[in-house]
């Protein structure tokens, strides 16, 4: 799928993990607009326009941006829920980052440091003890 468009990548990938993993596709699906922007665009022009070309683009936006509009719609409302703690807390967003219940404090997977100071303080002393060879052998 690297070589397909984003939005039938996309479109393919939600039917693919919807029956799979369907509690996080729901959560997930929250921060996907595309599909619903442009069904909302495709059914604003048909309203305008009023040209049966544009009736039958309607249709067929309908027919394959509508169901996947519905999940970003249900998965807005499970993730408003699941934010404010009432759902799943043993899931985290792949977008957010992190779960309802977690806090401020630093994980505890982080390593001490300063910022990448004393990354760059090893590699410096580490160059200055080793020299390298830059003579030519003829």
């Amino acid at each position: 799928m690297n070589h397909l468009p984003r939005p039938i990548a996309d479109w393919i990938a939600l039917w693919r993990d919807l029956p799979r993993h369907p509690r996080q596709v729901l959560l997930n699906r929250a921060h996907a607009h595309g599909s619903a922007a442009l069904l909302t665009v495709t059914l604003l022009a048909d309203l305008i326009v009023g040209h049966s070309f544009t009736t039958i683009a309607a249709y067929a936006a309908l027919i394959v941006l509508g169901p996947p509009s519905l999940v970003g719609c249900a998965g807005a409302v499970i993730h408003t829920l699941w934010g404010r703690g009432l759902i799943w807390a043993d899931l985290v967003c792949e977008f957010c980052g992190d779960g309802p219940d977690d806090g401020d404090g630093p994980e505890p997977d982080d390593p001490p440091g300063d910022d990448g100071d004393d990354l760059i303080r090893e590699i410096t002393d580490y160059l200055h003890t080793h020299a390298t060879s830059t003579a030519r052998k003829d």
